[in-house]
């Protein structure tokens, strides 16, 4: 039995990833500035990012057309026996609910959609996680029970500068509770139920720092965790702490990765976060 699997950009998987594991991309779309660009086939992740500082214009996603699924499921529906399209959480956006008008739309072809209920690393980690034993020969439940297992196991926390992107664009879900006066505050915040909540308000930056340094050394079990650690335009944040964390902890592996476009523009130039998992 041959799987194939299917994800969407907000993965914010590297190339590299994708074609290691053959694992198909569906772009979304970011409009920022009067353009519209294909997620990070266009615009790179970093090209974005920077667009996004230097202007005052709040930028749009858009979710993949139809006939992207469509194509894709098609063309793979021909070389595998099922296919396997996890995505961002239908919280985050309606990428998921096209993906299913799509896969009823093949005829004959064995589709699995499903909803990661998260986004950005948390999703590339499912993604990649699932290729990988996809590609050593697992049934469809064996991967879905390994996706549902990854879900509970993936801790995701991010901070950004400032809300205004998150309320603007219409995905600040229950962290709407950190609305109000942030003067030296920083919101700490997690996903949760497919949406960001509010985790902690902490007071200054250091404090803040801290807490990531804390989170890392809560969550972590006996080296076995893989870290990546989430950084928006300026990484030298993120390698500060990679330092540190790499000399105080053992992990299975420990990696420094951008925030994609796509989140970019709902939480801003700056946003800066760690995964565990």
């Amino acid at each position: 039995m041959e799987v194939a699997i299917v994800t969407d950009s907000t993965a914010d998987l590297p190339l590299n990833k994708l074609e290691e594991y053959n694992i198909t991309r569906i772009p979304l779309k970011v409009s920022i500035g009067g353009e519209e660009y294909l997620d990070q086939i266009d615009l790179t992740k970093k090209e974005f990012l920077k667009k996004l500082e230097s202007t005052e214009e709040l930028p749009t996603t858009s979710q993949p057309a139809l006939g992207q699924f469509i194509d894709a499921y098609e063309r793979l529906a021909e070389d595998y026996d099922y296919i396997l399209s996890i995505h961002i959480s239908e919280k985050f956006s309606g990428t998921i609910k096209t993906a299913h008008t799509a896969s009823n739309m093949i005829e004959g072809a064995k589709i699995e959609v499903v909803d990661s209920e998260t986004v950005t690393a948390p999703l590339g980690v499912i993604v990649t996680e699932v290729a990988k034993a996809a590609h050593q020969g697992q049934s469809m439940e064996d991967l879905l029970n390994l996706i549902d297992q990854l879900k509970e196991q993936i801790n995701l926390y991010f901070t950004v500068d400032e809300l205004d992107y998150l309320e603007k664009g219409g995905r600040i879900g229950k962290a709407a509770a950190f609305l109000g006066n942030l003067f030296k505050i920083r919101p700490l915040l997690t996903v949760e139920d497919g949406e960001v909540s509010p985790y902690k308000k902490i007071r200054g930056k250091r404090r803040l720092y801290n807490e990531f340094l804390n989170l890392a050394s809560e969550l972590r079990v006996d080296g076995t965790n893989n870290l990546i650690i989430l950084h928006g335009l300026y990484p030298d944040k993120a390698y500060t702490l990679k330092e540190k964390l790499t000399t105080e902890y053992d992990w299975e592996t420990i990696e420094v990765q951008e925030f994609g476009s796509v989140v970019g523009a709902h939480v801003g130039p700056t946003p800066f976060g760690m995964v565990i998992c």
